[in-house]
């Protein structure tokens, strides 16, 4: 009997060792109020990523459109050299870059204010006109060579 009871007490010691360990190492219980601060310190932390992301691209989307109104000024100087049917030809092809370069500096300014989803739309719609201008300016410029 001796024998017996010594394995059943050291089992018993040992399962109510693992008991308190379990509870003392299990996560604390969490109230609603906690669940609610978590969650609004998450969307926080979310909307001030996608804010800097927003700003990071605007500011890299302006230093393209700098540019591409750099390059657009040039154009001009050069067609200002021109004369004749040259001329007329760049100043046609001008005009069809201007709409171009206002559509892409509206949808930067909507960009500026928008959040959520319809900044990933917006931010689609600024990179697409601008790539777009460029590949137009690029053509109008490889054609005067």
């Amino acid at each position: 009997m001796k024998r017996l009871l010594l394995p059943v007490l050291l089992g018993l010691a040992l399962s109510v060792s693992a008991a308190e360990k379990g509870e003392e190492g299990a996560p604390p219980k969490a109230n609603s109020a906690d669940v609610r601060k978590e969650a609004g310190e998450t969307v926080d932390a979310a909307t001030a990523k996608a804010r800097q992301e927003r700003d990071e691209f605007v500011v890299k989307a302006k230093k393209e459109l700098a540019e591409l109104n750099k390059k657009m000024a040039e154009l001009k100087n050069k067609a200002k050299k021109l004369s004749g049917e040259a001329k007329a030809k760049l100043d046609r092809q001008i005009q069809n870059l201007e709409p171009e370069l206002k559509a892409a500096e509206q949808k930067l300014a909507d960009l500026k204010s928008a959040t959520g989803e319809k900044w990933e739309e917006l931010k689609a719609g600024v990179s697409g006109a601008i790539d777009r201008l460029k590949q137009s300016i690029k053509k109008t410029r490889e054609g005067e060579r």
